[in-house]
């Protein structure tokens, strides 16, 4: 305690020492009662302040950056020569008194200079000493500088379980005396301070009840100062189902199991979504206490999702976890190459694997789970493409054009050069239909003698051709879209018609009256070919990497994209066309070619050859 203010308690202790014994003297209460009349009479005044005075109406204002100013009030007399003694306080430290500050007449303050831009509090107090009698006032409330960096943020409120809520911010300031906290309910009135907490506080825990829509604000403050006011408010609810588990008691079943957080709930809704269509929100739902469902799935493969919540009359809890599961699209067998494949075609359980410099693998898949190389033949460079039937592979290399191999056992008999890459073989009846990039398509005969029989082109880049009704429909490169060609006359092809479009279309597979187009970062491009001589492209399906490789059987596409793994698109005819992508098969190899065979999709990749059963 300072001298003054040692001086300022004695004082204030004789003083209620006199009064204490006049109150027990009837001698002093008629003299303190003729006192008071001769001070009215003579018209004497007291000297202000008394010893319980204090300054009021503090307020406190950023002025310039750097600088504040403190202001206050406080009644004066002419007889009186009154000091201010200003008493600061900077974060956590301790008060600190100035010097007494001489003031004659209002108006009454005191700038600083202090960091209008800091987490710090400054905080100020001010009392009066009156000179003549040289008595201190008690201290005046406290007020401080709050800077914009002192608030509160990131209110958060979390419902903790079906009664309790946490509400939190992050504190940034130093010195703060506490954090009020306000609370209102629906539509009402706030309650101010509903909560005051200490200093350093960052979270507290309420109580609540269910479906009533609460907001809570908080301040930091130091005295009479606040700062803050964030927001935020809840509507508290049933506690979300958690711990989703999905499980497949067979390949046409799904198991959705959770655990129950909730009282009193009424039931579950279980909401569905199949690969990357929306949610099927309500699918199904099961009573209360119940935390089970088991789904029936028609779809022959695809990648399904689920999410759980519970509900209370038109009441929900918040969703739980979100789990998907794929029925098959599961890897069921692979076998390594020595090359690099490019392109597989699989007739009578026996995969035909075009592996580069490695040449043709042939490879017995009669057990999908354990395919075994039987054997393999080499070429001079390159091997690209294959196509087989039941006797011969037809298999085109760099610089070696046609070669046609006896499969029983795998050996060359007969080939024919071909100006050109020969990117992609396609036999149909006795021709071969070989896609060459910018010299087209060429028709070579298969029956020996092997020979060249026609060529056209096709305005673009022949990456892949497919042969349906005299017909060549070709996947035509970067931009080039789908190009057609009439083939009924093989020694005398001629251009039809061609549908360029943004995009570097790999591949092509034409069922019935569509072609599908796997067309790089574009994804599965559909043509509406029921018009040869005017394509239209009639769908898109992206698929976020970039699609390389296709194969079409009944309302479903098969595409390999190179950078994703294997997609299976629903394509059922509607109108307008909407295919979907109904699963995914994630790969991290990258898959070129696509071939199906009975129950199963056959992926040529820079591995050599994985297999995906993607029906039962």
């Amino acid at each position: 305690m300072t001298e003054r203010e040692q001086s300022w308690s004695n004082s204030s202790s004789h003083q209620c020492i006199g009064v204490g014994m006049i109150r027990y003297s009837l001698t002093g209460f008629v003299t303190l009662i003729i006192l008071a009349f001769c001070l009215i009479a003579c018209d004497i005044k007291l000297t202000s302040p008394g010893s319980y005075d204090a300054p009021t109406d503090l307020e406190i204002k950023k002025i310039e950056e750097g600088r504040v100013e403190l202001s206050w009030k406080y009644p004066v007399s002419t007889e009186d020569t009154l000091q201010f003694v200003i008493a600061k306080r900077i974060g956590k430290g301790t008060w600190i008194e100035t010097d007494s500050i001489l003031v004659e007449s209002p108006p009454f303050n005191f700038p600083d200079n202090i960091l209008t831009n800091d987490s710090l509090i400054y905080a100020y107090k001010v009392k009066v000493h009156n000179v003549e009698t040289d008595i201190y006032s008690q201290f005046s409330e406290v007020i401080a500088y709050l800077s914009p960096q002192t608030a509160p943020t990131d209110l958060n409120i979390v419902q903790t379980s079906q009664e309790k809520l946490k509400i939190s911010w992050k504190d940034h300031c130093m010195g703060e005396d506490g954090y009020y906290v306000d609370k209102k309910m629906w539509d009402g009135s706030w309650t101010d301070k509903y909560r005051i907490l200490a200093a350093n506080s960052t979270s507290f825990v309420d109580s609540t009840n269910l479906f009533e829509t609460v907001y809570y604000r908080v301040w930091v403050f130091v005295g009479e100062s606040k700062k803050g006011g964030i927001e935020n408010s809840i509507v508290p609810t049933l506690p979300a189902p958690d711990s989703l588990t999905l499980e497949k008691p067979d390949i046409r079943k799904i198991k959705i199991s959770w655990d129950d957080n909730s009282q009193g709930e009424d039931g579950f809704y279980i909401d569905k979504k199949i690969g990357e269509l929306d949610w099927i929100t309500e699918y199904d739902s099961v009573d209360s206490n119940v935390t089970y469902l088991i789904d029936d799935i028609p779809q022959p493969c695809g990648t399904f999702y689920y999410r759980v919540r519970a509900f209370c009359d038109t009441s929900y809890s918040w969703y739980s976890n979100e789990e998907h599961i794929n029925i098959l699209l599961e890897l069921k067998g692979s076998l390594n190459t020595s090359g690099e494949a490019t392109e597989v075609f699989v007739s009578n359980w026996k995969a035909f694997v075009a592996d580069q410099y490695n040449g043709l693998v042939l490879i017995d898949c009669s057990n999908p789970s354990a395919p075994d190389k039987i054997s393999s033949i080499s070429f001079n460079d390159r091997t690209l493409s294959v196509f087989a039937d039941n006797d011969f592979a037809y298999v085109t290399n760099h610089n070696g054009g046609l070669n046609i191999v006896d499969i029983n056992p795998l050996v060359k008999i007969d080939s024919c050069a071909i100006a050109g890459v020969p990117n992609d073989v396609f036999v149909s009846g006795d021709f071969a239909y070989i896609a060459i990039g910018e010299d087209g398509v060429s028709i070579l005969t298969t029956t020996a003698p092997l020979g060249f029989m026609g060529n056209c082109g096709t305005d673009g880049d022949a990456r892949r051709v497919f042969i349906q009704d005299n017909y060549a429909f070709i996947a035509n490169g970067l931009n080039g879209g789908i190009a057609i060609l009439d083939v009924s006359e093989p020694s005398n092809p001629s251009f039809v018609s061609d549908f360029p479009i943004a995009g570097l279309a790999q591949d092509v597979y034409v069922l019935g009256n569509y072609a599908y187009l796997a067309n790089g970062e574009k994804g599965l491009e559909i043509f509406d070919i029921s018009n040869v001589n005017s394509p239209t492209p009639v769908a898109n399906c992206p698929t976020n990497g970039f699609a390389y490789s296709v194969y079409a059987r009944d309302n479903y596409v098969y595409l390999a994209d190179k950078e994703k793994g294997l997609f299976v698109i629903d394509v059922s005819v509607s109108n307008p066309l909407a295919p979907y992508i109904l699963g995914t098969f994630e790969m991290t190899t990258e898959p070129v070619s696509i071939y199906l065979y009975g129950s199963y999709a056959f992926l040529a990749d820079n591995e050599g050859l994985k297999i995906v059963q993607v029906a039962p």
